[in-house]
């Protein structure tokens, strides 16, 4: 089972993978999660994991197979006759402004292609509404940093946006 998503951000690269390797922050991104927790609370690194709780779908555990500072990450998730592999890309736009983001997820395995016939649409909308609600949060961030003329900053960007983020 393939699922295969793309969307344009209008922000740079630096910036963009700062918002998104920040994944303990991924649910003030889409409601469709109720919390990702890095198992060690850092950073991400491979061999370490998250655990992903999504609301309608059972819990995830994934563990980073692949990190590629500012171009992407692979997660891979093994369980019960399943196995999942999440695989972000992330590069400058063909038109020089902006980022050009892909992500793909794999599920196989007897379980995992069932499973993941099952939940097709459901999880097709919480890939969506997590790349919408990133590019939401990286496009008015990178214009905040603009305007205070802190842009080639993707540190400063990011502490801009988490400074302006409302607090539940």
């Amino acid at each position: 089972m393939h699922q295969h998503l793309e969307v344009r951000i209008g922000a740079c690269p630096d910036y963009v993978w700062a918002v998104l390797t920040d994944v303990a922050r991924w649910p003030d991104l889409s409601p469709a999660l109720r919390a990702v927790e890095p198992f060690d609370g850092g950073p991400l690194v491979v061999g370490g994991g998250v655990r992903v709780r999504q609301r309608h779908l059972p819990d995830r555990d994934w563990r980073v197979t692949e990190l590629r500072p500012h171009r992407g990450f692979t997660w891979h998730g093994t369980g019960l006759g399943s196995a999942s592999s999440f695989r972000v890309r992330l590069g400058r736009s063909a038109q020089g402004r902006g980022t050009d983001l892909v992500a793909d997820l794999d599920r196989s395995g007897w379980v995992g292609s069932t499973l993941g016939a099952v939940t097709a649409s459901r999880t097709a909308a919480h890939l969506d509404d997590l790349l919408d609600g990133l590019r939401r949060r990286c496009e008015a961030g990178q214009g905040r940093a603009e305007r205070r003329g802190t842009a080639p900053d993707a540190t400063a960007q990011l502490e801009a946006v988490t400074a302006a983020r409302p607090r539940s």
